[in-house]
């Protein structure tokens, strides 16, 4: 019987650790983890030191791997794959990582604004999204995996990013042309940070972009590139992501879009994709993105595109 608050029912746990309720099911069944007890009335509710591990295991899905891998380990071999996951030499950070680390640790919302407005006059926001923010992700997930950072502390980073780069974004759009490219992220992929850091750099090149954000239903993201005339879609995909699903539901977006439009897709869970439907073009990372409107080098040929370029 439970009587005390060291137990969680699956509400909470879905909502601490963004793992879905039916996930959770399916690993208990596939896997045998977690093993939830029952309360008086029958349902579900899981011990504290399940939800902790649930949470490292979210981290870690969120780094690429497999909960087919991670779920069957034992504590001490979760411990040492966390460990072979930090580069060598990542305490060697930059003044301004650090910095910003230090903010985060005391919620100083104005000093992390202050040094990421620093560094983005410094640097433009191609070089400022590359050699600023990836870093400061990096950090921020090493941290987390290790436990030495919180959810909160990484969620408070987190919406500063968005809200500075929508800002900057915003400002750069006002000159962008074509080519138009439509982002969004199909539903179940709630990751939107890679999204919006494809808008930013995208946005440094002078490209028009709408930003649809998470979870838009495919024939909606047809219909939208109907109404909007795109040249081109953007879809990320985060290591949490169904890889199984991934090559079907490119297809099926494939299908509902015209042949002139371009797909572009990115992110962890396309970084081993292989066999792209035609029309298709991975980025492995946003450093491989062109510096300049050379976009239109994975644009279909001029006269099959929807749009002038």
């Amino acid at each position: 019987m439970i009587e005390n608050n060291s137990f969680f029912p699956i509400g909470v746990v879905e909502r601490d650790t963004g793992i879905g309720r039916d996930t959770l099911r399916v690993w208990e069944r596939r896997y045998g983890f977690p093993r939830p007890v029952r309360n008086p009335k029958g349902e579900r509710c899981y011990p504290e030191d399940q939800l902790r591990r649930l949470q490292r295991t979210r981290r870690l899905l969120d780094r690429g791997m497999r909960p087919g891998k991670l779920l069957p380990l034992s504590e001490d071999a979760l411990d040492e794959l966390e460990a072979s996951l930090l580069p060598e030499g990542s305490e060697q950070l930059n003044k301004t990582v650090e910095a910003v680390l230090d903010a985060i640790r005391t919620a100083d919302a104005g000093q992390v604004e202050a040094l990421l407005r620093r560094q983005y006059e410094k640097r433009g926001m191609r070089e400022f999204v590359l050699e600023t923010v990836i870093p400061l992700l990096q950090a921020v997930g090493e941290r987390w995996i290790s436990g030495r950072l919180q959810i909160f502390q990484e969620h408070f980073l987190s919406e500063q990013l968005i809200r500075f780069l929508n800002s900057e974004i915003a400002i750069l759009q006002k000159n962008a042309g074509r080519p138009l490219v439509l982002l969004a992220t199909l539903p179940g992929e709630e990751h939107t940070l890679g999204l919006l850091m494809l808008a930013a750099m995208l946005s440094s090149s002078g490209v028009s972009i709408i930003n649809l954000g998470g979870e838009v239903p495919m024939d909606q993201i047809g219909s939208a590139v109907k109404q909007f005339q795109a040249d081109a879609v953007g879809i990320t995909f985060s290591g949490a992501y169904p890889y199984q699903t991934i090559r079907p539901h490119l297809n099926e977006l494939r299908e509902l879009i015209a042949d002139d439009v371009a797909i572009w897709t990115g992110g962890e869970g396309v970084r081993t994709l292989r066999k792209l439907p035609t029309g298709v073009t991975k980025f492995t990372s946003l450093e491989k993105l062109p510096a300049s409107v050379e976009v239109q080098n994975v644009l279909p040929p001029p006269g099959k595109a929807s749009g002038a370029i």
